[in-house]
């Protein structure tokens, strides 16, 4: 995993791993697409807003500005994912359309501001279809406006109201009366954690942030229960992905690497494991010998799960590296235990989308390397 990468990656720095442009592969997202700047680990919402990016969910905001140093012209791009700003009924849409992979129903609703080749008409008619959205009185759906907070509320409780159980008596904002037309869904989504509001009020009618939107559908994600099979799915997938780069990376198999990550990860960890392929590349030089040994058994326990998401515990997943080169040789161990995250795709499957390696560990392993014979 990701210990793995940065040393197959670091090789490239000796001159001992090629890059053949032929077979390198390359991600459809960029790993830069993944490091946003605006958002501090401190901030109230963080986790669900990594978790959203990492795993697809949703995109940053990429800004590219160009300056001049020494004649020279550079570009720099930079991605934002704006938590304090105001979120569309069009994007909100699309998000919970992610995030749930929801499909089409039969019954379609069709609103005469939303068009074919408008980017949300898909969307919108898949929300349409489970009976998540009903438009304005007007019969029109106004994409591009505001949602506001009690117009959130519903479409959430829309979404999961087949899903969660929302028999319980939530807490009565008193500025949301019965004759809301979101007073049932704001009562039920707050009885089950989804929604709470500022103290004792709610502020129905303010518009949301996309922090806001994000923090609300990853609770409501989080409450829907595992269905049969999960965890097993779950640790084959993990342990599959284990498994198959090591024997893959042995055989120096460019394209079944590629394959594999394609089929076991998403989001961030496969354009990590994406990029890494790419800089690493195939061992090209047949003076160069490279061996990994694993040494003991690992196990893979699943920490958490849902019906969307899971986390799972990886230990004592522990290599021996050598690699031999006519001016160079050294031995390595490296401990890759830590969490990988996982999330259920479009097609049922669980994909990893962040592996998060134990960081002492991790420091450990470069430790050692510095300590390794160099000839």
């Amino acid at each position: 995993m990701k210990a793995l990468y940065v040393f197959l990656s670091s090789l490239v720095l000796f001159g001992l791993i090629s890059v053949s442009p032929a077979e390198a592969a390359a991600a459809e997202k960029s790993i830069d697409m993944y490091f946003w700047e605006d958002v501090d680990y401190d901030h109230w919402a963080y986790n669900e807003l990594e978790r959203f990016v990492y795993s697809d969910i949703i995109d940053g905001y990429v800004e590219t500005e160009s300056f001049e140093e020494d004649g020279e012209e550079y570009e720099y791009t930079s991605v934002s994912i704006k938590p304090k700003n105001p979120i569309t009924r069009a994007e909100f849409t699309k998000i919970l359309v992610n995030s749930m992979n929801l499909r089409a129903g039969e019954t379609v609703k069709s609103f005469p501001d939303v068009k074919p080749a408008n980017w949300y008409y898909e969307f919108v008619k898949v929300a349409s279809s489970q009976g998540i959205i009903n438009g304005k009185p007007d019969g029109t759906f106004r994409p591009n406006d505001k949602i506001t907070r009690n117009e959130m509320a519903v479409m959430i409780y829309r979404a999961f109201e087949s899903k969660l159980d929302f028999s319980v008596t939530g807490k009565v904002f008193p500025d949301v009366p019965k004759g809301n037309f979101a007073y049932e869904a704001v009562v039920k989504t707050a009885a089950v954690g989804i929604i709470k509001g500022y103290g004792n009020v709610f502020k129905p009618y303010n518009d949301a942030t996309r922090a806001e939107a994000i923090v609300m559908i990853d609770r409501a994600l989080h409450l829907e229960p595992e269905t049969d099979g999960d965890q097993l799915a779950i640790i084959q997938a993990v342990d599959r992905n284990i498994k198959d780069e090591t024997k893959f990376t042995e055989q120096q198999d460019l394209k079944a690497l590629e394959a594999l990550y394609r089929e076991t990860t998403i989001g961030y960890q496969l354009a990590y494991s994406l990029d890494s392929l790419d800089m690493a590349g195939m061992f090209e030089e047949s003076d160069v010998i490279f061996k990994k040994e694993q040494i003991g058994e690992y196990a893979i326990k699943v920490v958490s799960v849902n019906n969307h998401f899971a986390q799972v515990r990886i230990d004592n997943l522990v290599y021996k590296i050598s690699l031999t080169a006519p001016d160079m040789s050294f031995n390595m161990k490296i401990d890759l235990s830590g969490t990988a995250h996982l999330k259920k795709s479009n097609d049922g499957k669980w994909k990893i989308y962040n592996v998060v390696l134990d960081e002492d560990d991790y420091e450990q392993d470069w430790k050692e390397t510095l300590e390794t014979e160099i000839n």
